[in-house]
């Protein structure tokens, strides 16, 4: 995944809630509501249909839950120590005290295993047009990250943690504003169900077991 912060607007997303203590790297879980649950129970039907976290980087499962109601919670493991790049920003964004080395959390999909089918999900303000998405980033250290991109109508006001931050991308007429995340947007299976998921998603499946 291209951990670019000038394409920031354009990597997937997730939103996920820290269970952490002040400055800690804890346990996170991601949590929430999938608003167009009709869907997946039209492609999906209601039994065992589980919510992946998905890290195609290493081609594994990171954790799962069982959708229920149209809620799921996954836990990240604690051990899960993802690989982390130099955070590139442009110029005219500074980071202080220093550039944190970071991960772009990767796909929640949903997921029935008998029907062997999966689609995509994200969290966003709107399901097919949205102005404000969220994505959940890893950081090896604290860090505030401000200004704008130099010739790029993209500004930064973000504070990171050491570890997970929720951060959001907002666009509004032509301009990027990327900050810490409010809580409270739904999420939304996108596009069309993949069939033949574990063909598709090979490196994911042959790896790990879902029978939990």
């Amino acid at each position: 995944m291209n951990t670019s912060w000038q394409t920031l607007k354009m990597v997937r997303t997730l939103g996920l809630l820290a269970l952490l203590g002040a400055g800690s790297a804890g346990a996170v879980a991601i949590e929430g509501q999938i608003r167009n649950v009709t869907q997946v129970k039209e492609q999906l039907g209601e039994q065992d249909v589980r919510v992946l976290l998905a890290n195609f980087t290493e081609g594994r499962i990171v954790g799962l839950s069982t959708l229920r109601g149209g809620l799921f919670s996954i836990d990240i493991p604690t051990s899960f120590r993802p690989a982390t790049a130099p955070m590139n920003l442009c110029p005219g964004v500074t980071a202080r005290p220093s550039e944190p080395r970071t991960y772009i959390a990767e796909s929640l999909l949903v997921y029935q295993a008998g029907k062997n089918s999966a689609a995509l999900l994200i969290q966003a303000d709107h399901p097919t047009d949205p102005t404000r998405r969220t994505q959940w980033v890893y950081s090896d250290r604290a860090a505030t990250i401000k200004g704008r991109c130099t010739g790029l109508n993209s500004h930064y006001d973000l504070k990171l943690r050491r570890g997970w931050t929720a951060v959001m991308t907002t666009s509004e007429s032509g301009a990027f504003r990327v900050t810490n995340a409010t809580p409270g947007l739904p999420y939304w299976v996108q596009g069309s169900f993949t069939p033949n998921a574990r063909t598709v998603y090979g490196s994911l499946f042959g790896r790990e077991s879902l029978s939990r």
